[in-house]
């Protein structure tokens, strides 16, 4: 009898613990995994997936002919006053192209455990021996990789029909900007994915932060067209300085509204949103399992 049941024991495995090497490189595995698997559900509709590429481009359009018609023309005079250069265009793309990357952090990242819900497969993730943040990071690098692919068709649709004046020399330093900017805005998903938790309906909580960030964000207009105290409410976020800060690297003769060590900023921006993020969601997914609100997604 205690042979039968020896061999019909399912066979234990010890799952190691601790921050360590060989931890580190199975959850990085679990998020690459979870990346590849958001990409195969891409390529399952073909459809949804091309017009998920072209949508930024086509969301973008409304934005340039609206200024374009109110201006009169792609040259304004009283932008060049506001921050120093007249080209609409260049302005308003440099602008709507971080739009995109805002709803990866707010919408993307937000939505990545009620996915799994959607898909029947936030259980079995749950009682695996990997973090669920692992999740969440992973559909953030499918998200921003997807991001990218539809930004570089607007790049080459607006280039080809209005022309970008854009420093070559800044694009390194601008990418440095972009690079920070996005650490912040992780961090800034992974608060919004733990509310989504105990919220349930995430939209709620994505749709309000994602239209106060917007606002906040100097991407079709200057930041110092808002009030005062918008404008200092606007730095909590790092879409305003890191706008600021690629836009005096890439556009002719801009010149930034606040004169800062922009790198410095953001970098204290990533590293406050990344180690709050992660504190909320640790936090929120104890108190979730300890309650069983899992069973009432």
């Amino acid at each position: 009898m205690n042979k039968n049941n020896k061999e019909h024991r399912l066979r234990e495995v010890k799952c190691p613990t601790g921050f360590n090497w060989s931890n580190l490189k199975a959850e990085l595995k679990a998020v690459w995994e979870s990346n590849i698997k958001d990409w195969k559900i891409d390529f399952a509709y073909p459809v949804s997936f091309i017009r998920q590429l072209i949508s930024p481009l086509v969301f973008l359009l409304p934005f340039l002919i609206y200024g374009l018609a109110l201006v009169g023309g792609r040259y304004s005079p009283n932008l060049k006053q506001l921050v120093g250069t007249d080209d609409v265009v260049a302005f308003i793309f440099t602008g709507y192209i971080m739009m995109g990357f805002i709803g990866t952090a707010v919408w993307a990242m937000g939505f990545s455990i009620r996915r799994e819900r959607w898909f029947g497969t936030l259980e079995a993730i749950y009682v695996t021996p990997s973090s669920r943040l692992g999740q969440v990071l992973g559909m953030a690098l499918h998200s921003t990789v997807h991001q990218i692919l539809g930004t570089i068709i607007q790049f080459i649709v607006i280039y080809l029909t209005f022309g970008l004046a854009l420093k070559i020399e800044g694009i390194l330093p601008a990418l440095g900007i972009f690079a920070l900017m996005m650490l912040a805005l992780y961090g800034f998903g992974i608060v919004i994915s733990a509310l989504g938790l105990i919220l349930k309906e995430g939209w709620v909580v994505s749709d309000s932060l994602y239209s106060i960030m917007m606002i906040l964000s100097p991407v079709a207009y200057p930041l110092a067209v808002l009030p005062t105290v918008a404008q200092q409410a606007s730095y909590l976020f790092p879409t305003a300085p890191a706008l600021i800060g690629m836009r005096s690297f890439l556009i002719e003769n801009y010149q930034p509204e606040v004169v800062g060590n922009v790198f410095l900023h953001l970098l204290a921006l990533g590293a406050a949103w990344i180690l709050f993020g992660i504190v909320v969601f640790r936090v929120t997914d104890v108190y979730v399992r300890k309650r069983g609100m899992l069973k009432k997604f």
